[in-house]
């Protein structure tokens, strides 16, 4: 039976700790530990992430309940396997380190693609004695320790198509169709996409991406303008990219600008600031669209400053109102107010 190493060990020559045996075998995943509503929760040393395992070859037929708990190798950076799947375990010291001592557990370090999927990889039974392999399972959250799935109760099974790489890329993808990209620009690739059209190899460009609309693609590639949520930092590409409105007169297009930018494109937007401002500042200007009202800050303060103005000067009574028949009391000009109308008006397109 596999279980983590446990003895503290002394070289004979020299007195100090041996160094780890490499050790790496794959388990199948049994059991996961999510919350600390698990049962076993406060078991010593076993912490949130942590995997039931059983070994393919050493372990078949072993109860459930005498199969050992493995942590992952780094806490802060879980990937959370699921029932079924296969994880890779390595030997590595544990904090009797501390103590000056060589304590040997084993950890789990990844998952293994057995189908070659993003979202589920899950074989179950496979470690269970010759001839009562399981089929496909769907996972179930946090299982108690029972042998039988209760197969779709968490989640359906998904089909998430990988995401198109370039030379180069690194790409972490999640199981729900969520990824984040750490790519260049990647011109004149034989797979298209929204920034590689323009800029020089090697800018760098990050892309974090979820939400899928075409769920019957083989492979998939980020698109802004498919209802997803996206978020990109780019360097120097230009982005193939679409506003839900036009923009106001005088703005160069989204696709246009090839320099250092930030894009949030999804189906809604919220800046929402719960202690202090919110900022936006824009070195040549800031503008709003909508479907009726394309208008730069500027422009529109402009002609709110105008108005302001013209009414302030009249009720001062310094400055006399001009009509078609001469002075007359206390009204704005005419000709100031048409003025004023007309640049209100270029502002509704």
């Amino acid at each position: 039976m596999a279980r983590p190493f446990s003895t503290t060990s002394k070289s004979p020559a020299r007195g100090q700790p041996d160094r780890p045996r490499d050790i790496v075998y794959p388990v199948e995943v049994m059991e996961v530990m999510l919350s600390e509503s698990h049962p076993e929760f406060n078991k010593p040393l076993v912490t949130l992430g942590a995997i039931r395992g059983r070994n393919y070859n050493s372990e078949r037929g072993v109860p459930m309940e005498d199969l050992t708990w493995y942590n992952p190798i780094d806490p802060s950076d879980l990937k959370i396997p699921l029932i079924g799947e296969s994880v890779l375990l390595v030997e590595s010291p544990n904090q009797e380190i501390a103590r000056g001592n060589v304590v040997r557990d084993l950890c789990y370090i990844t998952t293994i693609g057995i189908l070659g999927r993003i979202s589920n990889n899950a074989v179950p039974g496979t470690s269970k004695p010759l001839g009562s392999k399981g089929s496909l399972t769907t996972f179930t959250g946090n299982m108690g320790a029972t042998e039988e799935a209760q197969i779709g109760d968490y989640a359906p099974e998904l089909f998430i198509a990988p995401l198109v790489a370039f030379e180069g890329d690194r790409i972490i993808q999640g199981r729900w169709g969520n990824a984040i990209r750490f790519s260049n620009t990647s011109n004149g690739s034989e797979d298209p996409s929204f920034w590689n059209g323009s800029g020089t190899d090697g800018d760098p460009i990050t892309i974090i991406s979820n939400g899928l609309e075409d769920t019957g693609a083989l492979t998939r590639i980020e698109d802004l303008n498919d209802g997803s949520s996206n978020i990109i930092l780019s360097s120097t590409q230009q982005l193939d990219m679409e506003t839900s409105n036009k923009l106001p007169r005088g703005y160069q297009k989204l696709n246009q600008y090839a320099g250092s930018q930030i894009v949030l494109s999804s189906d809604k937007i919220i800046l929402n600031s719960m202690e202090d401002n919110v900022v936006i500042s824009g070195k040549k200007g800031v503008s709003i669209s909508t479907p009726e009202w394309k208008a730069d800050i500027s422009d529109l303060c402009d002609i709110l400053l105008t108005v302001v103005e013209e009414f302030h000067a009249f009720s001062t009574a310094t400055k006399p109102a001009v009509t078609g028949v001469g002075p007359t009391g206390p009204t704005p000009s005419a000709g100031k107010m048409t003025e004023i109308l007309t640049k209100i008006k270029t502002l509704q397109q």
